[in-house]
């Protein structure tokens, strides 16, 4: 029983302790935080980089689009560069599923304190039955944007 406390106290340990470090070089600690983004078309959004390769994207067009949330993955690409991809599922007024969304981003964070962000976007549409993470399906629809944000902090 006591092994099993120190091993589980040790797993605990590097965990917790490689996310505080901000991870790997995949994941550098200056990327991951929380930016309020506005999109070419005019569309607000808040964008969250985990430290472990995560990303959460919230829209301000989700009500009036009737969508998800997104979720995914991030990995970094460059000095100050990175790649994500998303995905969301899109409702009819029912709340059947429409189609899902796959959404490729390369991000550039445009100071050394990656404090803001600048990009282009592809929205691939899917249909319901279709697997967006086949290299091979054929998306409905495809559409591109360019976006800029801002990370959020802590006011003092």
């Amino acid at each position: 029983m006591f092994l099993i406390f120190i091993s589980l106290s040790l797993a605990v340990s590097l965990f917790t302790a490689e996310a505080r470090a901000g991870g790997s070089d995949k994941y550098p600690k200056c990327f991951i935080g929380t930016y309020l983004v506005e999109e070419g078309s005019g569309t607000k959004s808040i964008w969250s980089l985990g430290s472990r390769g995560i990303i959460l994207i919230t829209s301000s067009a989700q009500p009036s689009l009737n969508f998800s949330d997104a979720q995914g993955a991030w990995i970094r690409t460059g000095k100050l560069e990175a790649s994500a991809t998303s995905l969301d599922f899109s409702f009819d007024g029912e709340g059947n599923i429409l189609n899902v969304a796959k959404v490729n981003a390369g991000i550039r964070f445009t100071d050394k304190n990656c404090r803001e962000i600048e990009g282009e976007f592809t929205v691939l549409f899917f249909g319901p039955v279709v697997d967006p993470l086949d290299p091979d399906s054929v998306p409905e629809n495809v559409v591109s944007d360019t976006f800029t944000g801002r990370r959020v902090t802590v006011e003092q």
